[in-house]
């Protein structure tokens, strides 16, 4: 039983398997964009340095700053599919949050960082798509690793620093924050060595430090690719979700667990560091404002956060629960079990609500594979207009025969061609209309979950456009084709009546976005058939009754008070 007093850190293990093991969705974003261009290195021995997938603009400049991840993916997804890359995805987690609570364990006690391990990774669970940042994640979890343990006597794995920035920097953007850790651990060992600042431990991790900053130059891109980080937002004409702060979403009613875990592990960081204030190191501090800021800047740095603040967090805890006055200690053998039993139902409660949103289940969501099987299918060209959400996808399936419109990355493209063309041609018909005629647009492939304003309002108008005619529509995409003799054989097998029906699968998520597409295009039969089915699915759901409700109200149907009672019933009045 020598390690059984460990058992508790299982916890937080078992939990964070919970919260990955979820089907694979970013194929439907990027992955199939990564895994394109990860089979053109491996085939050509070279990074394309232009945005060689789009028609619109192939010779703009675009600086792979993940292209070694792509490599990566690619060559697992060769080997063992979509099954290797989510074992790749569950390894790369598990070993960079776990390495951070080995590192803890060393200096903090077992109950309080268990606890910590639950309470943080509610914030991590903001992010588990599979990306190229998961790399970035166990890159910070090794440096932050060894920092501190170099912190505490030197060692030889410093110099791992320095491979593991080359790796990094040709992995993801977030490269340079292996640099601003380093320099800030330069700080702490300067401020507690400085008396003497040409003794070795500092001397040695500030040649180090200049190393990693020498080695970010050892990318395709060379200076440019070393310094893009810092000018990436300067080229950005897209607001993406992942970008905005916590604040921000909120106030626009965006509501989701991880703010609030944000915010409790935050003040459990600070409240600690202050009541332990004379045994707090400078390090804990600096990594604790630093990455709180670093967090509320930008919901996408919420697992840096808790990378680099969870030692520092579990160390106060820790220390502050040694130090209690010894009248708070329970004295009675029973009660010592208490902690161990409140921490059992804290996990089996995160464990129930992280399951209920998300089952755990192992797959792959392909929402746009109808839409590019009926594509390739039918044998239909291009120009392709598509947006922002589905161009990523459209490249995975058919380049190079075909190229995009636009993709999911908005500094691939100038802003004035975003924020010039790409939204007000959704907005006005005539601007459409003028830019269908210039590119000759053929089809259009449209992600209608975008829930962006001039997205909405272009599904809504483009399918009562006699120019263009429907032939393909499921919960996630419709696909037009323009209205010419050349697709009229197309268009005679396949055009859909205005109507707008689809087929309607039994699955909540798709249930959503086909109600939400008929609820933008005012299909309110097929809205009301919609929702009738969702609340099959969900009876109590509020908005779903609500929504029902006031269809049946527009509608003056007699349904309109049973279902205004049932909303009043369970969501109140």
């Amino acid at each position: 039983m020598r390690y059984a007093k460990f058992y508790p850190l299982l916890l937080p293990l078992a939990l964070l398997i919970l919260g990955y093991f979820r089907p694979i969705t970013a194929l439907n974003q990027d992955l199939g964009r990564h895994l394109l261009t990860g089979q053109i290195i491996t085939q050509t021995l070279l990074v394309p340095s232009t945005n060689l997938f789009s028609y619109t603009h192939p010779d703009f400049p675009f600086i792979n700053h993940h292209w070694f991840s792509e490599v990566i993916f690619y060559l697992i997804a060769s080997m063992g599919g979509y099954s290797g890359l989510f074992i790749l995805s569950l390894l790369l987690i598990i070993g960079a949050f776990n390495l951070i609570v080995i590192t803890a364990a060393r200096k903090s006690s077992i109950l309080p960082l268990a606890f910590l391990g639950i309470v943080y990774l509610r914030v991590l669970f903001e992010r588990t798509d599979l990306r190229p940042e998961l790399f970035s994640f166990l890159f910070l979890s090794l440096m932050v690793s060894i920092l501190y343990r170099y912190r505490e006597s030197h060692t030889r794995l410093i110099f791992l620093l320095l491979p593991l920035q080359l790796l990094w920097t040709n992995s993801h953007i977030y490269f340079p924050i292996g640099i601003l850790l380093t320099t800030l651990f330069m700080i702490d060992i300067g401020v507690t060595h400085r008396k003497n600042l040409l003794a070795k431990k500092p001397k040695l991790l500030f040649l180090v430090l200049i190393g990693m900053g020498l080695v970010t130059l050892l990318n395709p891109h060379g200076i440019t690719g070393a310094l893009y980080p810092l000018t990436v937002m300067q080229n950005y004409g897209y607001t993406i979700e992942e970008n905005q702060t916590p604040f921000f979403l909120q106030s626009l009613g965006f509501v989701k667990p991880s703010f609030f875990y944000l915010g409790l592990t935050i003040i459990i960081l600070f409240s600690t560091l202050i009541l332990t204030v004379k045994k707090a190191r400078l390090i804990d501090w600096l990594l604790a404002i630093i990455f709180s800021v670093v967090a509320l800047s930008a919901v996408r740095n919420f697992p840096l956060f808790v990378f680099a603040t969870f030692i520092p967090s579990s160390y106060a805890l820790s220390t502050l629960l040694t130090h209690l006055p010894k009248l708070t200690r329970p004295r009675n053998s029973l009660l010592k079990y208490a902690p161990i039993l409140i921490l059992l139902l804290f996990f089996f409660w995160q464990a129930k609500t992280i399951t209920i949103v998300h089952p755990v289940s192992y797959g792959v969501y392909e929402d746009a594979k109808g839409a590019l099987d009926f594509i390739q299918r039918e044998k239909i060209h291009g120009p392709i207009f598509n947006n922002f959400d589905i161009g990523s996808y459209i490249e995975s399936r058919l380049y190079p025969r075909e190229r995009v419109f636009i993709d999911g990355r908005p500094e691939a493209y100038p802003v004035s061609f975003i924020q010039g063309v790409y939204i007000p041609m959704q907005q006005d018909p005539a601007l459409f209309l003028k830019t269908s005629n210039s590119y000759r647009f053929n089809a259009i492939i449209f992600s209608h979950t975008d829930q962006t304003p001039w997205a909405e309002q272009f599904i809504a108008t483009i399918i009562r456009d006699k120019g263009w005619r429907t032939v393909y529509l499921d919960p996630t995409i419709i696909v037009l084709i323009k209205n010419t003799n050349q697709n009229a054989p197309i268009i005679s097998r396949f055009s859909l009546p205005d109507s707008l029906p689809m087929h309607l699968p039994n699955d909540e998520r798709l249930l959503r976005q086909a109600a939400h597409f008929y609820s933008i295009t005012s299909q309110t039969k097929n809205l009301e058939k919609t929702l009738l089915l969702l609340l099959q699915l969900n009876p109590k759901d509020c908005p779903l009754l609500n929504a029902i409700t006031s269809v049946y109200i527009a509608e003056s149907h007699p349904s309109a008070q049973i279902y205004q009672a049932r909303y009043n019933m369970y969501c109140g009045n």
